[in-house]
């Protein structure tokens, strides 16, 4: 619960913030992940037991709370059988829920490590993240075969290829076959220490390329060993659904978290605006978890006068800031529902949440503006907030770099299997650079206002300006090129280009140059906010690109 006798006003001068919430490390287990989960899954399994644990609202595929162990000891002695060892690493790009979540489990029991992707990713990148883990095994479906091949195609990998999905494909291994091994080729002893890595989650690319966050077994129980009696305290019969992808954190966090409490998790594997209403109706969970970009729509829609929402009593949000009446607009619709706000990033997992009634939901900024709280930090959870110029530590309702420390911080960024994290983002005092524009209240509650650096999310996807201002500027009419992000209801951005032609006389039109784009990068960086010709882009003192002035004066509403 949170520590209501820590809360109050402090002095101006810098502080190091922690948690609220009463936590004892010393009663954490020193065990792996699996371990820890099914045992704490086997103190409410008499109740729970015919009960699913996912089920995928677009296939209406399922798995039992009852047979989930069972399950994954046999899928995890078909791979032992077909080669999989400890410290191997199944690669997986694929929409299946239940499957997916069922083979990192048995991969997971065997000392291996598991790694995803985003499933419209190019066969360059599919090959680059592969050739990074030495992958041997990886988890397909038909949507996603034919670019994994061509991932193999252009390296010297051998690839044992698991189907997850529902249709049959030629040359791999079909789940059901892992499913049906008789667990005979299990391991008799596997040791597990809750340092080995557990999973390599991809950041969403805000610095460029993307990223392969190093857990280890240890951060994943600590997380989850720290919020144990606030996840119990809801009971079993709590039922969620959430629009995360299978290879985000916050979905493996997710499903993790409610495979240990007895808790139902509706995973939508396709997500579509238009069904996510008869879903939400068809499955009744009393919880659902929303990204802003998908709330937005969802909060304006004129279906949510036409049906009884009763059933649904939380809504939780997470994956970038969401706005006040966006938020205002949900609470009028759903009087009955509690909101909650949680704050977070595939480095850290967990950052700040809202605790129930124990938190408010808005806060003004110190400019007067009303803005969403984030909640107080997790358990364990110490952070710190630095002028952004200066780097001076910063005390409660100061604007400031977010810098974050505990016990659920990744290990490093992978470099290449077998060899040394890269950890140059965690400094030796084990602060990790967020890379966030914070503030902290007299209350403890924290208030993200953007990131620091002029990065854009559309939909889940962060856009790499430089990334799409290179691909023009390769373009032989093209001589400077600014990408920006212009705000937008429904994807929370569109990415726009400002671009100088090298001769005002050229015949290149507005629709060259998006094809242009169109053809080189992948959908979430084409220029959805379309492309304005200038005569010069602003530039500031030191004679360099002026991305703040372009962004004022041309990032008007698409």
């Amino acid at each position: 619960m949170v520590n209501q006798s820590k809360i109050g006003d402090t002095a101006d001068e810098g502080e190091i913030f922690k948690s609220l919430i009463a936590c004892d490390p010393n009663k954490f287990p020193k065990t792996s992940f699996p371990e820890y989960i099914f045992k704490l899954l086997g103190k409410q399994l008499h109740a729970v037991a015919e009960k699913p644990w996912l089920v995928d609202v677009c296939t209406d595929k399922k798995v039992l709370f009852g047979e989930v162990e069972q399950l994954a000891r046999r899928v995890a002695s078909g791979l032992a059988r077909r080669g999989f060892a400890k410290g191997d690493i199944l690669y997986f790009v694929c929409h299946d829920i239940v499957y997916i979540g069922v083979l990192q489990l048995a991969v997971w029991l065997l000392g291996g490590v598991t790694r995803g992707c985003c499933q419209i990713e190019q066969p360059e990148e599919y090959r680059r993240q592969m050739n990074d883990i030495h992958c041997k095994f990886v988890a397909v479906d038909a949507d996603t075969v034919q670019a994994i091949r061509k991932a193999i195609s252009l390296t010297d990998m051998d690839c044992t290829i698991i189907n997850v999905g529902d249709s049959d494909i030629e040359e791999t291994t079909k789940f059901s076959d892992l499913a049906g091994d008789d667990g005979t080729a299990f391991p008799d002893s596997v040791k597990i220490d809750p340092n080995d890595i557990l999973l390599i989650c991809n950041t969403s690319g805000s610095t460029g390329a993307q990223k392969g966050v190093i857990h280890s077994h240890e951060t994943f129980v600590n997380l989850i060993a720290s919020l144990e009696p606030l996840l119990l305290a809801a009971g079993p019969d709590v039922s969620k659904m959430t629009t995360a992808s299978n290879y985000v954190i916050s979905y493996l966090w997710t499903t993790a978290v409610h495979l240990g409490t007895g808790n139902t998790v509706y995973c939508v594997s396709k997500y579509k605006k238009e069904e996510l209403i008869p879903q939400l109706l068809k499955y009744k969970p009393q919880e659902v978890f929303l990204y802003p970009y998908i709330t937005n729509g969802f909060a304006r829609s004129s279906e949510l006068d036409k049906h009884d929402f009763s059933f649904l009593k939380a809504i939780s949000l997470g994956g970038s800031i969401v706005d006040p009446t966006t938020v205002h607009l949900l609470q009028r619709k759903f009087p009955h529902t509690r909101v909650n706000v949680t704050f977070g990033s595939t480095e850290c997992m967990g950052i700040s949440m809202n605790v129930n009634s124990a938190t408010t939901l808005f806060g003004t900024t110190p400019n007067g503006e009303e803005i969403v709280s984030c909640g107080v930090l997790f358990p364990l959870v110490e952070a710190k907030i630095v002028d952004v110029e200066t780097n001076k530590l910063l005390g409660r309702n100061k604007l400031g770099r977010l810098f974050i420390r505990g016990r659920n911080i990744m290990k490093g960024y992978l470099v290449e299997k077998g060899k040394e994290p890269n950890r140059s983002s965690i400094d030796e005092e084990g602060w990790f650079d967020t890379g966030d524009l914070v503030f902290m209240d007299s209350k403890g509650q924290l208030f993200v206002r953007e990131r620091v650096s002029f990065m854009f999310k559309y939909y889940m996807h962060y856009v790499n300006p430089t990334e799409i201002e290179a691909v023009l500027q390769k373009h032989p009419a093209v001589q400077m090129a600014c990408v920006i992000g212009v705000p937008d209801k429904e994807t929370t951005n569109l990415a726009k280009a400002l671009v100088v032609l090298k001769d005002r006389e050229t015949t290149c039109t507005e629709e060259e140059l998006l094809q242009w784009v169109a053809n080189k990068l992948t959908l979430y960086k084409h220029l959805h906010g379309g492309l304005h010709f200038v005569d010069s882009l602003p530039e500031n003192k030191g004679g360099k690109l002026d991305r703040a002035a372009a962004k004022k004066k041309y990032s008007q509403t698409y």
